[in-house]
């Protein structure tokens, strides 16, 4: 029955939040799923029957030194349909995203007109849950409204718009305070993935010049002295090539005193590849620059080759592995560098990868679609 599997959930999470941190006694209730395999004395409840679920005896936000945070919409947090994730959300999570309510497209309605209400929802909640809010993202050449792609304005009243968009949005969010009186919005990917050939192509490049990035920061630096602005892409954790790119942007702003705090890195990683090498080496570069570090978008595919009908206890014990591997890899980042680490979703089932690779038989996050805690979930907490 539903209503048993949210008690079960409900219960978990509750004796999860109130047991803190320590390896104290199994949480009351149920083991989700049955007994896991192994014998870890960090991540939870272990057994003899392999499964593909288990029950933890620690939280993420418990266990990690810095925020960890994942995607919400504006539905997600209001609706009844997803009490159960709200449940899971404020006991593991401090930090939380906005997948889509917060870009561009969904914000910037026309001419100077901006639509703030779902953003202010998430901000709102996330103050009253004592979370942090990242924004993202404030340019996107994927996320551009269609009547800003049609603009038949001059390319200076173009850049015009643009940059009171990016005033107005910064501005706006960081009136919300918590109650010590810090801004509840932390930071923002000002301008995401600009080394593609798509962002080359786009209007802001075409309308606004080569050095548009670096007018995106200052003009939100103008807007929040304190805020912090990071620069967001993907495969930074494997292509030399881009994070030579990104090292050299970021040099170039720093001598052209242009803000800029971090480096996001979106880590939509694989259960074997990059090899961890790689990614260590890559994840080296950028820390050199002594910018603050996001993994920013973590999600990470098992079945890419569609090979998998369902989720194998092989492959459940990869991935697990995987996640322990890549989040033990975050930690060897300097304190005072470690921006935190953002899950691209919670529930497999709500995983953007599924449309994106045409796959419906992928399973890239911590939580399976019953909202039940995956052995990943172990592997993210013996990583810490």
């Amino acid at each position: 029955m539903k209503i048993n599997k949210f008690l079960t959930i409900l219960i978990t999470t509750i004796a999860i939040s109130c047991g803190g941190d320590g390896d104290g006694p199994d949480p009351v209730g149920p083991i989700i799923g049955g007994p896991t395999t192994g014998g870890g004395t960090t991540g939870g409840t272990t057994g003899e029957t392999e499964s593909l679920v288990y029950t933890p005896t620690k939280t993420l936000k418990g266990t990690a030194d810095f925020p960890i945070g994942t995607v919400v919409s504006a539905n997600k947090l209001s609706s009844s349909s997803y009490s159960t994730f709200r449940t899971i959300l404020n006991g593991e999570f401090n930090s939380i995203t906005a997948e889509n309510d917060m870009k561009m497209a969904s914000m910037f309605t026309g001419p100077d007109t901006y639509n703030f209400n779902n953003g202010d929802a998430i901000v709102t909640y996330a103050k009253d849950n004592r979370m942090r809010v990242f924004g993202h993202t404030l340019i996107w050449h994927s996320s551009i409204p269609s009547w800003l792609n049609s603009y038949s304005g001059t390319d200076e009243e173009f850049e015009a718009q643009i940059e009171g968009y990016i005033k107005a949005t910064v501005s706006h969010f960081a009136e919300f305070k918590n109650s010590n009186g810090e801004p509840v919005v932390a930071g923002w990917d000002v301008v995401n993935e600009a080394f593609t050939d798509d962002a080359n192509n786009a209007v802001f490049k075409k309308r606004m010049g080569a050095d548009y990035v670096a007018k995106c920061f200052k003009w939100a630096r103008e807007a929040n002295a304190d805020v912090k602005l990071f620069y967001n892409d993907y495969n930074l954790e494997s292509q030399t090539s881009k994070v030579t790119e990104v090292v050299n942007m970021v040099n170039r702003f720093k001598s052209e005193s242009v803000p800029i705090d971090g480096i996001g890195l979106q880590m939509h990683i694989d259960y074997k590849d990059p090899d961890v090498n790689t990614i260590s080496n890559n994840l080296n570069t950028l820390v050199d620059t002594d910018l603050l570090i996001h993994f920013s978008e973590m999600d990470m595919t098992v079945n890419r080759d569609k090979v998998l009908s369902e989720l194998t206890y092989e492959r459940a014990v990869e991935q697990q592995n995987r996640f322990e591997e890549v989040v033990a890899l975050y930690n060897t980042i300097p304190n005072n560098q470690k921006f935190g680490i953002t899950l691209w979703g919670m529930r497999d089932s709500d995983s953007w990868l599924l449309n994106f690779h045409n796959n419906q038989n992928e399973w890239p996050l911590l939580f399976n679609a019953d909202y039940e805690y995956k052995i990943a979930h172990k592997g993210f907490i013996e990583g810490l």
